[in-house]
């Protein structure tokens, strides 16, 4: 737990034919209390990113930790993380969506941040069920849910399997693999976590992601957050799994509400998401950059213009 604390302490209508962009505000826009560092802003914050709000609800995999921020007159909009990531990844849009207006509750998925690690492997129906106790704790009855990557799949699933409790849904990046995709994905190795003398367990993780994210200064904060994270889920990195074996068109097929799929030019899953974007009429697809899967930490002013403008038309 001490090694644990030191590692931490260091560390968004129907299809549109052509493709839609999600909307670029004036550049001198800045929302009050959301600051935001610029895209050309290299500097690392570490927790001190992570000021109020955060708290433990008691789930049957154990303690969830979470943020809750925003008025408390709001529409709600839970935001749940990437893998291997956590909920720092929302860090800096929760103050942004809170100048918008918006209430948002960001949480770590079990075994993630700095929630309780789960028994075996959960299934991404698993992890779904387990954020319901959260909103009963929080006396939460309807939220908006906004997942990025594996967190989309858990928000597919939890609008699939808990329908009452979930107003519209936000897939950035959505994992929704086909057989053929699946099983290319299984094949892939899983990063190797042995720890090395010379740290080289790190950096070679480090210089994987700036490979595939770019070299956006930004990315030395995006990509040194996202190295931590999976050493210090360690071998409770179990969620990886759990989305290359989840049947997504399963859970969006039941899916009602309105969804509103995002991507990103640059993102492995961009065709993927552009074939999610036009499975049905209550889906709407948004291209929101050309840039990486990194993109909505570097603009998160942007996407919180872009999901919140979404949130509030649920809320009408």
């Amino acid at each position: 737990m001490l090694l644990r604390n030191i590692l931490v302490a260091s560390l968004i209508a129907a299809p549109a034919a052509a493709e839609e962009h999600a909307p670029q505000p004036a550049p001198t826009m800045r929302a009050e209390g959301c600051h935001p560092p610029a895209p050309d802003d290299g500097s690392w914050d570490g927790l001190g990113v992570l000021k109020g709000g955060k708290g433990y609800a008691p789930t049957p995999m154990g303690q969830v930790h979470y943020r809750l921020m925003g008025p408390a007159d709001g529409p709600v909009l839970l935001l749940i993380h990437q893998t291997p990531w956590s909920l720092i990844e929302w860090a800096d849009i929760q103050p942004c969506l809170a100048a918008r207006g918006i209430r948002t509750l960001a949480v770590d998925t079990p075994g993630y941040g700095m929630s309780d690690a789960p028994e075996g492997k959960p299934s991404i129906q698993a992890y779904a069920d387990n954020v319901v106790p959260v909103l009963d704790h929080l006396k939460l009855r309807r939220v908006a849910v906004a997942g990025h990557h594996t967190g989309a799949a858990v928000a597919a699933a939890l609008a699939a399997r808990h329908p009452d409790r979930v107003t519209g849904v936000v897939l950035h990046g959505a994992p929704n693999y086909n057989d053929a995709e699946r099983a290319q994905r299984l094949a892939m190795p899983h990063p190797d976590l042995t720890l090395r003398p010379d740290g080289s367990h790190l950096s070679a993780y480090y210089a994987k992601l700036w490979k595939a994210q770019g070299v956006a200064p930004r990315n030395l904060a995006t990509i040194n957050w996202s190295t931590l994270n999976i050493f210090l889920a360690g071998a409770s990195d179990v969620a990886h799994a759990a989305v290359y074996h989840n049947d997504m068109a399963g859970d969006l097929n039941r899916i009602a509400v309105p969804v509103l799929v995002l991507s990103d030019g640059g993102d492995a899953l961009h065709q993927i998401d552009q074939r999610t974007g036009a499975m049905k009429p209550n889906f709407r697809y948004a291209k929101f950059s050309d840039g990486s899967a990194h993109s909505l930490l570097v603009e998160p002013a942007r996407w919180s213009d872009t999901v919140g403008a979404f949130v509030k038309t649920l809320a009408r």
